[in-house]
């Protein structure tokens, strides 16, 4: 199940997002290599985990496999205040865009070849079902280029932001990406069957 983390819900959801930061710390310095990130008590926590933060986890059986943040463009987030560089034009901002940072799935969860794994879909499932029901309908993402191609299969309407650029060992590019109720039905219809997407 999908669950969605705001500061009004936290509360209840510490010992998943204990769950989660660790993920990420995995993911993201022990597999990645990004040894800024590195804390000694093994989470992953920033500056932009604060109380604007979206956070959604994707868990099976109490467990955290799957991890995305959201973060609203209209407030300081990765590419207005770490990734500048990545945005040759004006940034893209406002109320319907948001920043989509820090997705992450356990390994054994992951995709295998061209088709997105049943937690990857739950998870993007859950940003166009969430966004379509705020107002949101495009998202920034800074990402390896290898994924332009996914997206577009997957109906999202992706734009350019700039060219890529070598960050942490990795090529990486600014886009934006807009999606709507085709990009939702696009999804379902990639889904594995019996797939559980709901979102609490």
């Amino acid at each position: 199940m999908l669950h969605v983390v705001t500061a009004q819900n936290r509360e209840g959801y510490q010992a998943e997002l204990d769950q989660a930061f660790r993920l990420r710390h995995k993911v993201f310095v022990e597999e990645k290599g990004w040894m800024d990130l590195r804390r000694d008590d093994g989470r992953d926590i920033d500056r932009f985990d604060d109380e604007h933060a979206v956070h959604m986890l994707f868990t099976i059986e109490d467990r955290v496999v799957g991890y995305q943040r959201m973060l609203p463009s209209t407030r300081p987030h990765l590419l207005s205040e770490v990734l500048l560089d990545l945005c040759e034009g004006d940034r893209p901002a406002g109320a319907n865009i948001w920043e989509w940072t820090r997705y992450c799935v356990e390994p054994q969860f992951r995709e295998r070849g061209r088709m997105l794994s049943p937690v990857a879909n739950a998870l993007l499932s859950g940003i166009v079902e969430w966004g379509l029901g705020r107002g949101v309908d495009t998202i920034i993402i800074e990402m390896n280029p290898l994924w332009l191609l996914r997206l577009v299969q997957l109906h999202f309407r992706v734009t350019p932001l700039g060219l890529p650029k070598l960050i942490g060992g990795e090529d990486t590019i600014a886009v934006t990406a807009r999606f709507d109720e085709r990009t939702l039905q696009r999804l379902r219809e990639t889904r594995s069957p019996g797939l559980k997407s709901s979102i609490s």
